[in-house]
């Protein structure tokens, strides 16, 4: 789990390894030196949240005890992370691919413009301005794609697989409404044209609801997981569109109902 002091609070609410000894008995003076190595990690499952910082979302009065205290006394909370921009968007993409903010993408790209490249920086980065970046940058999703493993991103809400707006046009998925709750912006995926170019985007970038049944069976579950709560489950709108309860308290909600659904799941119990 991460502090986070902006906007974004990307929270790896699964950084759990259990080392299990192979023999029982006393250690011998050889064992007792020796450190035993980690299993391999083959599943990684990431949940992001929004707009909540650290002290109020894992303080003692945080109005999210599974996150603040069931899920951190199973794992780890790992504290001084940051994000590296503002608002939402440019967090996204850095999580994926270690781009910096653009001057559009640190505005969350209201509207769905193509990265116009200037050139590359010294540490690899795309330099230019624009949201959707051309097919040269890459992913974490192409760097497993690239290592034969696999990965998806699941967004809850989303109506049809690898949602976004046509290129140049306004982005309608800003606000909850009844028809969804799901945001472009919280959705990094698609602003990549490595990925939105590719037949993989409508297959890996896919609703929520998916996850259900792709946890069924290890051979289902990708190598890599990110999973993406709507406007009114993750924690981004203090209430949502019919008035519901939002924020944290929403946020806890929903993570009782599909944290234990992940670390019940085959590949979470074999290598996650």
């Amino acid at each position: 789990m991460f502090k986070n002091s902006v906007r974004l609070v990307a929270v790896a609410v699964f950084a759990v390894v259990g080392l299990v000894a192979s023999g029982a008995g006393a250690a011998t003076p050889d064992a007792a030196t020796t450190k035993a190595k980690p299993p391999a990690i083959k599943h990684v499952f990431v949940i992001n949240l929004e707009n909540k910082g650290y002290d109020v979302t894992f303080g003692a009065a945080s109005p999210a005890p599974y996150l603040s205290q069931t899920l951190t006394g199973q794992g780890v909370l790992l504290e001084q992370y940051y994000g590296i921009g503002h608002a939402s968007l440019d967090n996204y993409i850095a999580e994926i691919s270690g781009q910096g903010p653009s001057k559009q993408t640190q505005l969350d790209c209201f509207t769905y413009n193509d990265f116009v490249s200037t050139g590359t920086g010294d540490l690899g980065q795309a330099l230019g301005d624009g949201c959707v970046y051309p097919t040269a940058v890459k992913t974490i999703a192409d760097q497993l794609t690239a290592k034969k493993l696999t990965w998806k991103g699941y967004m809850e809400d989303m109506a049809t697989p690898c949602q976004h707006p046509e290129l140049g046009a306004a982005d309608p998925d800003v606000a909850a409404t009844a028809a969804g709750t799901y945001a472009t912006r919280h959705n990094p995926f698609v602003y990549f044209h490595s990925i939105i170019d590719s037949p993989i985007c409508k297959t890996n970038v896919v609703a929520l609801d998916a996850l259900e049944t792709d946890l069924k069976s290890v051979k289902t579950t990708p190598n890599f997981s990110m999973i993406k709560p709507g406007l009114c489950n993750d924690g981004h709108d203090k209430k949502c569109f019919d008035g519901s309860p939002g924020g944290l308290e929403a946020a806890n909600t929903w993570l009782q109902q599909w944290v234990p659904k992940i670390l019940a799941s085959p590949a979470f119990k074999k290598d996650g």
